[in-house]
């Protein structure tokens, strides 16, 4: 059977005038049935007019012109004030743009024009590619008019929202200063994080010492005894340790002879005897160069173990095990431009100190010293007293290597909430991580069902794990 086009195009005008802003069709009545070839082709147009999205268009359409005809109606009738004022709106859509570029796409349809003669049986000057044309260009109206944020919420589509399906449930246990962490966040398609549940545990001595894990066993239960409390068991786990369980160095490959801990010159760079060596590289460019990075991660190789045992015996799937700072840094090093980056983690009894740049260099140096020498009554005459003392360690260290202090010094690390409250200021020329947004994350501890801690403050780790999250999955 062939389709006649001409009568499927009579029926599609018929079914188009009925909308006023299509009076550009309205000569439907100079096309009759004088063929019966033309009564057969009516359904490939009448199905575009009957379908609902091309009546959702009409309709979104002739409400927009309908506000603009309002508009010229109160214009001519009334001169009041308040008509004034409710005239503003649509006086600054009808200049816009994008409401001219809207009209342009509708008087496209208006000047469109179908020849035909009184007694002729009309010839079909369209085709269906064009057709097919004009209803997307239909389409694209629609998305203008949608997207246009001078029309108001009226015309505004509802957007797609995450799915919640898809959000991830993950924990955290986070350890420093003899105290463990757990934390439960949920995490969606974009990235946003939500602290849902905390547990601060403080970890006695015999079950972790100073350097090592000195029961397992009991440390396993421990963090089983939180995931279970935090409805953590069936998710997967990332641990972040302290940075002062760790040293970073940054060697050029030209420099060694192979990239393994074998390497002399590795070696050299280990607080700990080769032995009792765990070493990590990241290579921080091609490896086809020859004077590319590789950035070296010492540890203790008996406390990772015990680590490692521990997550043996609790049997979740993990994320990783990472330290606290190289992933802080790599963010704060892609939010700023400057040449040299200084990262501070400041612990109770420790301050550790990273010195790098940009996915290149990067070398850690750790402080005698930590909050806890300098807490007192005073927050602020602490405060002064330490930051004076560590800004004279950064600057014998940078000058030792002919390095000048960057603008901004980054603050991060559980020692910083017991020196200051979070609504203080740090002293020039220091600058807390958080003020460079690295993490899209909400704590809000009154709505949480279970937040136990046993510090005063822990904004600072709470940021710290947001943003290590963020850059880890």
């Amino acid at each position: 059977m062939k389709f006649n086009k001409s009568l499927l195009l009579k029926k599609f005008l018929k079914k188009i005038s009925k909308y006023s802003s299509f009076k550009f069709l309205n000569q439907k009545k100079s096309f009759d049935s004088k063929s019966k070839k033309a009564k057969k082709s009516d359904s490939f147009f009448l199905k575009i007019s009957k379908s609902e999205r091309y009546k959702n268009i009409v309709d979104q359409i002739n409400q927009f012109k309908n506000e603009e005809s309002k508009l010229n109606k109160s214009n001519k009738s009334n001169k009041s004030k308040k008509a004034k004022k409710s005239e503003s709106l649509f006086l600054k859509i009808s200049k816009s743009e994008r409401y001219k570029n809207i009209l342009d796409q509708i008087n496209q349809f208006k000047n469109l024009k179908i020849s035909s003669k009184k007694n002729d049986v009309p010839k079909l000057s369209i085709s269906y590619s064009i057709i097919d044309n004009y209803k997307k260009n239909l389409f694209k109206i629609l998305e203008k008019i949608n997207n246009s944020k001078l029309l108001g919420e009226n015309y505004n589509l509802q957007k797609n929202k995450t799915n919640k399906k898809y959000d991830q449930k993950i924990g955290i246990a986070f350890y420093g200063d003899h105290n463990l962490i757990i934390a439960s966040l949920v995490i969606d398609l974009n990235n946003n994080i939500k602290v849902s549940g905390l547990n601060e545990i403080p970890i006695p001595g015999n079950v972790v010492g100073d350097s090592l894990v000195e029961d397992s066993n009991e440390l396993a239960n421990i963090v089983l005894d939180s995931l279970t409390l935090l409805d953590l068991t069936d998710s997967p786990l990332l641990l972040v340790l302290s940075n002062s369980f760790f040293n970073f160095h940054t060697f050029k490959t030209s420099d060694l002879k192979q990239v393994s801990q074998s390497d002399t010159q590795v070696q050299s760079k280990s607080p700990y005897l080769p032995a009792n060596t765990l070493v990590d590289f990241l290579r921080m460019s091609d490896k086809k160069i020859s004077n590319s990075s590789v950035r070296t991660i010492y540890a203790n190789r008996d406390f990772i173990k015990g680590w490692t045992d521990t997550l043996e015996i609790i049997d979740l799937p993990i994320i990783g095990v990472v330290p606290a700072a190289p992933h802080i840094f790599d963010s704060i090093t892609l939010k700023i431009t400057e040449e040299i980056t200084v990262l501070l983690d400041i612990e109770s009894t420790q301050t550790n100190l990273l010195i790098g740049s940009n996915l290149d260099r990067l070398t850690s140096h750790k402080l005698p010293f930590g909050s806890s020498l300098y807490i007192t009554n005073d927050l602020n005459e602490s405060s002064k007293n330490y930051f004076e003392r560590v800004t004279n360690s950064i600057k014998l260290i940078m000058n030792e290597n002919k390095e000048e202090l960057p603008s901004n010094i980054f603050v991060m690390g559980s020692g910083l909430d017991g020196l200051l409250n979070i609504e203080e200021s740090l002293p020039k020329g220091f600058k807390r991580i958080s003020d460079l947004n690295l993490a899209n994350y909400s704590y809000v501890p009154k709505k949480m069902q279970i937040h136990e801690i046993i510090s005063k403050s822990i904004d600072s780790n709470i940021y710290s794990m947001a943003s290590i999250l963020t850059s880890c999955v």
